[in-house]
């Protein structure tokens, strides 16, 4: 466990990406007006470790990603959610503007500190390096190391109905509890369009391969009358999660979902239609 100490360090470190939709400025030296980043750089990329001057990042098991494109705007996940960036310049040489996200959906402080320790090295990028095994930015007392994403195979996944039978506990909104009384079924179709139904909501989403988890998005929940508070909390969520990103894995018959921003795992298995 860090100390508290440690903890008031980094975010003091890191207090430039704590402006809201503010581009962090006076953390690095004034970047140019113009330039795509170079060609080399494209690609979606993976965080596999970071160092700086306070030793090793704890990744807490998450994907970390940064998404770079033809343009200087590149998107990425932190630790806790979405983050925009902006990058100049070359390979040799490169300034890098982050943008701090719109709302933190944090489940723990270890989380929101890591997202802020990452945005914080990120700015101070200056230069990188690209092998065929992955992606290096570096900076003064930074390093941060990247892998290529892969394209996920979701045969076993998609065109199924998976029940709840197996749930956990989960930290969004205070302590929630899934079990398979919750009644969670949940469906991904081929068209990148998923949805489920528990006991007191049924939803649907979009949900598109970010790294190596899946992400939903344009979630709606449509809630049903006859439910107590408790398990209409947990069914609201049970769809949450989904939002959050999550890694999948399938075994014959058998699905388990891991949302290590949420802080759970969930097990189905396959089933009819609900």
């Amino acid at each position: 466990m860090r100390s508290a100490r440690w903890t008031t360090k980094v975010l003091g470190a890191a207090v430039c990406a704590l402006a809201v939709s503010v581009s962090v400025t006076g953390c690095a030296p004034d970047a140019p007006t113009a330039g795509a980043p170079d060609p080399g750089l494209r690609g979606q990329w993976v965080l596999t470790s970071g160092h700086d001057g306070y030793g090793a990042m704890d990744l807490l098991g998450q994907d970390i990603t940064l998404t770079v494109t033809g343009s200087t705007t590149v998107t990425g996940r932190g630790s806790c959610s979405n983050y925009t960036a902006t990058i100049y310049g070359s390979q040799r040489s490169l300034w890098v503007t982050t943008v701090a996200p719109h709302s933190y959906s944090c489940a723990t402080a270890e989380q929101s500190v890591l997202q802020l320790q990452y945005l914080g090295d990120l700015g101070t990028v200056s230069h990188s390096s690209v092998t065929p095994g992955g992606l290096e930015l570096a900076g003064p007392r930074v390093d941060l190391r990247f892998t290529r994403a892969t394209r996920l195979s979701l045969t076993q996944l998609v065109g199924k109905s998976w029940q709840l039978i197996d749930g956990g506990s989960v930290s969004l909104q205070g302590s929630t509890t899934f079990a398979p009384e919750t009644g969670g079924y949940i469906r991904f179709e081929t068209d990148t369009s998923l949805s489920g139904v528990t006991r007191c909501v049924y939803f649907t989403a979009d949900y598109k391969q970010v790294a190596n988890e899946l992400v939903a998005a344009h979630v709606l929940a449509i809630n049903s009358l006859g439910c107590d508070r408790s398990t209409d909390q947990a069914a609201k969520d049970f769809a949450r999660v989904f939002d959050g990103g999550f890694s999948f894995a399938v075994n014959e018959n058998s699905l388990s979902l891991t949302s290590a921003r949420a802080g759970v795992l969930l097990g189905f298995s396959e089933s009819g239609t609900p």
